[in-house]
């Protein structure tokens, strides 16, 4: 592994880690991390970049600003903002191996489609673990208990405060972002989409609403839908990770 420093096109300074395999390649794959998380993304990333370089490919993993180790607050964080950020990490990946493939998990599954619709000529594949693809039923209006239990109090807080936390971590997300999601729709950005895409989604996922992977994926156009029956959120629980990490690269291997 090595880790390296870049710029965002936002003026925040990224951290990344480069796994490269034994074996010469100009593939590489890149991983966006979810909310709350990091470029580990709870460990599966790691993984995952071990499983990848295994097969042959390069693997470049990065913190999105206000996480891990790059800069940024996370009350600044913004969607806007994290594809500028990812579109620095696929020009880092690009410089190296000119044949590039994304993954993206949960929360980071909006800013890669945005990304994804309007720079196809970049990437060769998109994977999507368990993505949030409509923000309306994810945040603003949750469909789901774990965050629906809390909406009065985080609209409370963002109106009085400017600021709530989401997740046992108790991260800080600022007023802007919910503004942000209140008006954009990655499920939209998907039929826009024309390489190939698998979305991964867990039927059991208390966090975020398998029925919308199921619902959404119906609109692309070269993709697909994997269900990963009884499965969590982040594929963590015995069973679900090789699962999971056999399915994407299998994907990889077929299309990159």
């Amino acid at each position: 592994m090595k880790k390296v420093y870049f710029d965002s096109l936002s003026g925040y300074r990224l951290c990344g880690i480069w796994h490269i395999p034994t074996t010469k390649t100009d593939k590489a794959i890149v991983l966006a991390h979810g909310l709350t998380v990091d470029k580990d993304e709870g460990g599966i990333f790691t993984k995952l970049a071990i499983e990848f370089c295994a097969a042959g490919f390069a693997v470049f993993r990065f913190d999105f600003s206000g996480h891990g180790e790059s800069e940024g607050k996370s009350i600044d964080l913004t969607i806007s903002a994290e594809i500028k950020d990812l579109e620095a990490a696929v020009n880092q990946a690009l410089k190296q191996y000119p044949s590039l493939g994304l993954v993206s998990a949960s929360f980071g599954g909006g800013p890669s489609i945005f990304y994804t619709a309007k720079n196809q000529n970049k990437l060769k594949c998109l994977c999507l673990w368990n993505p949030v693809l409509n923000y309306e039923h994810t945040f603003i209006n949750p469909t789901l208990p774990w965050l629906h239990a809390k909406k009065a109090a985080m609209e409370r807080e963002l109106q009085t405060r400017g600021w709530t936390t989401l997740g046992s971590r108790k991260f800080v997300v600022g007023k802007a972002l919910f503004e942000e999601m209140a008006s954009l729709k990655p499920y939209e950005a998907l039929k826009k989409i024309s390489i190939p895409t698998m979305i991964i989604h867990g039927d059991k996922d208390s966090k975020i609403p398998y029925e919308d992977s199921r619902e959404y994926a119906k609109l692309l156009a070269n993709g697909k839908l994997t269900t990963l029956a009884g499965a969590e959120h982040g594929f963590h629980e015995k069973g679900e990770t090789p699962q999971a990490i056999k399915e994407t690269v299998n994907f990889f291997k077929n299309n990159l």
